[in-house]
């Protein structure tokens, strides 16, 4: 049942110019977002459905029409307008462009696509190369400069470097690029020896901050010249496991279990702990946002549950060969889509598991879908 409507939600979305965020009219979600339309397009690759498919065809042709100067991407287009980002831009719009346009070339063995596309790849990647600003491997992201855009996280983002990587290892097996191909596990092993413990003797980036940084089950979610954030990012983990990055994966199921166990239900947070009015991070939330102020404690981006993640997140541990926490997500939510409406709304709050945001979303009914693959 909730297949099929996740499914018509998706499709709903579909418009000439590509995968909307959502047919909802509601602030600026109703236009072709870079992030939003190539997960659903990778989604609708995954479970083989050809019209979510050639919406991605199209939001790929679309975005690449409006290809900045230096290569950026744009985080979204709307009729004949291009944004890249409001108060800053978006680093992740770019990566994850790059990684629906090569995902779609490689199921659709489009090879005239392949060829027209290739220059604006390579700009893309010109354009990634130019923001990590040290010339030393990783990717540096303003605060606000991705998905989670009204958030504290910036500086080298684990989710950020994580895609990156992902990009890398698509082109080079697309375009047999050999270079590609070193990049890509040149920065597999900056992430594996900057973002957790470990006793690899590679030289970290900052080698007074990593000393100080407590180990933890999971990989950290930014470094910044002042030092790590040692958050808990539920995105950035998940990628990093559905791509097969060394992480202690029985140690990073028992945290799960444990904040189960907090929470009382596997609708896990996307960032955790939660910042309260308390913590010294308040200020870098309270005036960080476009429309409204979203993250209140155990919302939006500050501890609450977004289904696109966590079908991220199913899918990687079941890769891995963990069925059982992927198993137990997918009863949470589906319980909550009886009880609460099926209607796939933006996230949920943590506490009181209330569903919010914005609705029809694709992202949810994506994360639904990946769930159940």
């Amino acid at each position: 049942m909730f297949t099929q409507q996740a499914l018509e939600v998706i499709l709903h979305a579909i418009s000439p110019q590509g995968l909307l965020a959502s047919s909802e009219k509601k602030d600026n979600y109703a236009r072709v977002w870079s992030r939003d339309s190539m997960m659903t397009g990778i989604t609708g690759i995954l479970i083989e459905n050809e019209k979510i498919v050639e919406g991605l065809k199209k939001s790929i042709l679309t975005l690449a029409e409006y290809q900045a100067e230096n290569g950026q991407i744009p985080s979204n287009v709307y009729g004949e307008k291009a944004s890249y980002g409001t108060l800053v831009g978006r680093t992740d719009a770019t990566i994850w462009w790059i990684i629906g346009t090569c995902k779609y070339i490689a199921y659709s063995n489009d090879e005239t696509l392949k060829v027209i596309l290739k220059d604006k790849i390579y700009k893309a990647f010109s354009c990634l190369k130019s923001w990590e600003f040290n010339q030393r491997g990783l990717l540096y992201s303003p605060l606000g400069g991705n998905w989670a855009d009204e958030y504290v996280t910036s500086g080298y983002v684990l989710y950020d470097n994580v895609l990156r990587y992902w990009a890398f290892r698509l082109a080079a097996e697309i375009y047999q690029d050999e270079n590609l191909n070193s990049l890509a596990e040149t920065t597999k092993k900056l992430i594996e020896t900057n973002f957790r413990k470990n006793n690899s003797g590679n030289i970290k980036y900052h080698e007074t901050a990593y000393q100080k940084a407590q180990e933890k089950p999971y990989l950290w979610a930014s470094l910044n010249a002042n030092g790590y954030d040692e958050r808990f990012d539920l995105a950035g983990n998940a990628l990093a496991i559905l791509l097969g990055l060394d992480l202690d994966l029985d140690a990073f199921t028992q945290f799960l279990e444990q904040l189960n166990q907090e929470f009382n239900h596997w609708m896990l947070p996307v960032f955790y702990p939660i910042i309260f009015p308390k913590d010294p991070d308040w200020n870098l939330l309270e005036n960080n946002f476009s429309y409204d102020f979203k993250n209140e404690p155990y919302q939006f981006h500050n501890g609450g549950s977004w289904p696109i993640y966590l079908g991220w997140l199913c899918l990687g541990l079941k890769k891995r060969g963990y069925t059982e926490i992927p198993e137990k997500i997918l009863k949470q939510y589906e319980t909550l889509l009886a009880e609460k409406g099926s209607s796939f709304r933006e996230y949920y709050s943590t506490d009181e598991l209330i569903p919010s945001g914005t609705d029809q979303l694709c992202f949810s009914a994506s994360g639904y879908l990946l769930m159940k693959k």
